[in-house]
């Protein structure tokens, strides 16, 4: 009767990667006294041990406890046990072993074993074979296998890249970028920019500072900490900064910074080149006669006598990249000349013909102490000028008679 209680009585080991999920593990119903099935295997570099899970669990149909060993740390490997709660078994497992509490039928307890090679020989192996032995039966044993290959330290960098910014003369223009330790050790990286003559950067960090979020990417007012490196990196880890580039005030439209960041590290560097574009608006004055007395087209200049009747064209364009914005004309009425008040015309054709642009597109044209006053643009009132986009044209015409 007995034996064939103690036959109820069945440990069940399995083992995954510690950066795996549960459904990783291996060993699940594979009951072996020496791990061939399984066993996994992980690299470990200077600094970074592999880690493994081993989830023991009573796969017998009677409360049981197990007795689980395992080899200790040598000269030339570190081996430690940690269980659920962090607590380290590593001289219980390696000595006389570690026995477990009652295990139910079905519940199950986990071990973290860590392996750190101490001498870093290229490639040599680690085995680290886990034991569970049934307090019930001491013939029901099942066993799981760790493997740790060292492996030499791989240093590397990678810096994001944001997009290309413009901003008007003066203004700032902020960069987020990202520099990430793809290496398998620890590093730390110096932060630094070189930039166009004329032009400005500077490194922030993205801290949150001042009531924002660190580290999303989106620089607040408060965040003013200047940066000049990550500090220390984990394997995987980020750090978030922002470039602030601050376009001259002399830049004149389509003028470009280049600015030129860097990231250095112990064995790992790394660079990213943004472009900064300062857009201003660019408005001309063109003008233009022609008599329409004797006929012909707009000129520079028109011959005329005593009662002819001239057109005057005076041309608005933005060239820039940009809205321009309080666009007027104030200029003198040539003397000899006779304007017609009712002749002023603001259009968008360059012909002088047609019906008049409406006031919300163009704006407000008149006669005013001898000269010709426009507010021009969309959004324009009596006393203040509106804005022009790039790449329009209003045209003003008016008529006067040669005295």
């Amino acid at each position: 009767m007995g034996n064939e209680a103690c036959a109820a009585c069945r440990p069940d080991l399995m083992v995954r990667l510690a950066s795996e999920t549960d459904a990783a593990y291996l060993g699940e119903g594979i009951y072996e006294s020496t791990a061939v099935v399984q066993t996994r295997s992980q690299p470990a570099y200077p600094g970074l041990p592999a880690q493994f899970r081993v989830l023991l669990k009573n796969a017998g149909d009677q409360p049981d406890r197990f007795l689980l060993t395992g080899p200790g740390s040598g000269s030339a490997v570190t081996v430690s046990y940690l269980d659920g709660t962090g607590a380290d078994q590593s001289a219980a497992l390696s000595g006389a072993g570690y026995l477990t509490a009652a295990l139910a039928p079905g519940e199950s307890l986990v071990l973290l074993v860590r392996v750190s090679p101490i001498a870093f020989t290229l490639g040599a192996s680690y085995r680290v074979a886990v034991t569970a032995l049934s307090i019930g039966d001491p013939l029901a044993v099942d066993q799981a296998k760790t493997e740790t290959v060292a492996c030499v330290q791989t240093p590397a960098v990678t810096i994001s890249a944001p997009s290309d910014g413009s901003g008007a003369p003066g203004t700032l223009v902020s960069y987020p970028y990202t520099v990430t330790n793809v290496g398998n050790g620890d590093n730390a990286f110096a932060l630094s920019v070189t930039m166009g003559s004329g032009w400005r950067g500077e490194l922030f960090a993205d801290d949150g500072a001042g009531g924002g979020i660190a580290g999303d990417g989106i620089r607040q007012p408060g965040e003013t900490n200047a940066c000049l490196g990550t500090g220390s990196l984990a394997p995987g880890s980020s750090y978030r900064f922002f470039l602030a580039v601050t376009v001259p005030d002399t830049g004149a439209d389509g003028a470009r910074g280049e600015s030129l960041l860097a990231a250095s590290g112990n064995g790992a560097s790394g660079t990213d080149q943004v472009n900064t574009t300062a857009v201003a608006p660019v408005v001309v004055l063109s003008e233009g006669v022609r008599n329409l007395t004797r006929g012909g087209i707009f000129a520079a200049g028109a011959d005329a006598v005593p009662g002819d009747l001239l057109q005057y064209r005076m041309a608005v364009t933005n060239g820039g990249s940009v809205p321009a914005t309080a666009v007027t004309i104030d200029s003198p009425i040539p003397a000899g000349l006779s304007v017609a008040p009712d002749s002023l015309l603001l259009s968008l054709a360059s012909t002088g013909e047609g019906a008049p642009c409406a006031a919300a597109e163009c704006g407000l044209a008149r006669i005013a102490e001898g000269s010709v006053v426009a507010q021009l643009g969309t959004g324009a009132t009596a006393s203040t000028g509106g804005a022009l986009p790039p790449g329009k044209t209003i045209y003003l015409f008016f008529k006067a008679q040669v005295q």
